[in-house]
């Protein structure tokens, strides 16, 4: 499918008559908006709907969605009543969950975007969407706060209380009518996109997009060439390491392949391994990348929207196959870097890890002293939402509790 970089219309609230002002009723207030608010529908290639949800519409021929919405599709349209619209991907921006779709002939009313300086925690919000892809409805929650990261910029808002389910992409209003945010797709969804990122969407957008043409093949797959950004942060079918282990030099293929879609977060092998959409670990019971997957830290051992010289400290425990892995490390975020993966160079940020680890071969007996100095280097990519590389080596214990682990594990491919 040919991807169009077309000139971007936004209607920006700059100044509003005194009547705009007013609050609205809230059915006077669903009529207003309710026109820019359509179902969307992501499909695969043989016309099997894989998701629906919601897009607001931004200008002529624009709207805005989840990207979570269109993960793996081949087609996606936009549909109310008996009218259907076909929509091509135009800018994504996966790492935020917000992706701007292309529309030809595509004319509804456009809704003022609030100015930030609007948002007041304990303010009123009215959420307008399609549920699962049906007809629109409108709720009525509050701005119960605003997240924001150490830099003061605004990363999310937050709801006082999660919206009903199956609304992601749908619109968030103030009650003058004028679009405050969008809803993504996260179970736990009682956060929402800022508006105010709709505007930085063309930027960033042409940004996925280069990036998507230096990657390997692991991001072409599945989909269109437009989607296969998405597809690659969203939901994969198989995901490729080579595990190298160096004291013994040999090298084994280490494959996570996805289990079919029952929710929102990702399953593989037989929900040994389960993510949310982004690539935050929720649980890991098959370990089959070795240290890595034994080792991990609760979440992940990357994490999204890190920023240079950010720190952390984490203590934990797990076991598998009746071993007993206690850890407990400092987390530096070091540089931003390019590994080349696929013989592809990709931008990635470093963290070290250090500290020291604890193990137990029959998950409590203690047999000698059985401490670890602990080491571990991790490369991520926050387009793609995992780790791309990963070092770790440690050695400690003593008679029968002695261990010695250096292990490399590589990005092959996603597809």
């Amino acid at each position: 499918m040919r991807h169009l970089l077309a000139p971007f219309a936004l209607t920006l609230a700059v100044s509003l008559p005194a009547s705009a002002q007013t609050p609205l009723a809230p059915d006077a207030l669903f009529a207003r908006v309710s026109p820019s608010v359509w179902v969307v529908q992501a499909s695969d290639a043989q016309g099997k709907t894989l998701a629906t949800g919601s897009a607001v519409a931004t200008g002529p021929g624009t709207a805005v969605t989840s990207c979570q919405l269109l993960a793996k599709a081949s087609s996606v349209a936009l549909k109310r009543d008996n009218v259907s619209y076909g929509a091509t991907l135009e800018f994504p921006d996966v790492e935020r969950d917000l992706c701007q779709l292309r529309i030809a002939n595509f004319t509804p009313p456009t809704p003022a975007i609030a100015p930030a300086t609007a948002l007041q925690v304990g303010m009123p919000l009215y959420i307008v969407g399609a549920p699962r892809g049906k007809e629109l409805t409108l709720g009525i929650g509050m701005l119960a706060g605003m997240r924001r990261s150490g830099a003061g910029e605004l990363e999310a808002l937050q709801l006082a209380s999660p919206p009903e389910a199956g609304l992601g992409g749908a619109g968030l209003f103030d009650a003058q009518g004028r679009l405050v945010g969008l809803l993504g797709t996260t179970p736990m969804a009682n956060l929402a996109m800022p508006s105010a990122w709709i505007a930085e969407l063309p930027a960033r957008g042409r940004v996925a997009v280069e990036r998507l043409a230096a990657l390997p093949p692991m991001a072409a797959t599945g989909g269109t060439a437009t989607t296969s950004a998405i597809a690659a942060a969203g939901r994969p079918s198989v995901i490729e390491y080579q595990l190298h282990d160096r004291l013994t030099n040999t090298y084994r293929k280490v494959i996570y392949r996805a289990d079919p879609a029952t929710d929102d977060r990702i399953s593989f092998n037989n929900g040994g391994w389960i993510e949310k959409p982004g690539g935050e670990v929720v649980s890991v019971t098959t370990a089959i990348a070795g240290e890595f997957d034994s080792a991990m830290p609760p979440g992940g051992w990357g994490k999204a929207n890190l920023k240079e010289e950010a720190a952390w400290r984490t203590s934990y425990g797990s076991v598998f196959g009746g071993s007993r892995i206690n850890m407990d490390l400092n987390a530096t975020v070091m540089e931003d870097t390019v590994v080349t993966v696929g013989g592809k160079e990709m931008k990635a940020v470093r963290i070290e890890y250090r500290g020291f680890t604890q193990r137990f071969a029959n998950a409590g007996a203690v047999v000698g002293n059985q401490y670890g100095a602990y080491k571990a280097d991790v490369w991520y990519s926050s387009e793609l939402g995992r780790v791309i590389r990963f070092e770790a080596q440690t050695r400690g214990g003593t008679s029968g509790g002695a261990f010695q682990v250096r292990e490399t594990l590589e990005l092959i491919s996603i597809r």
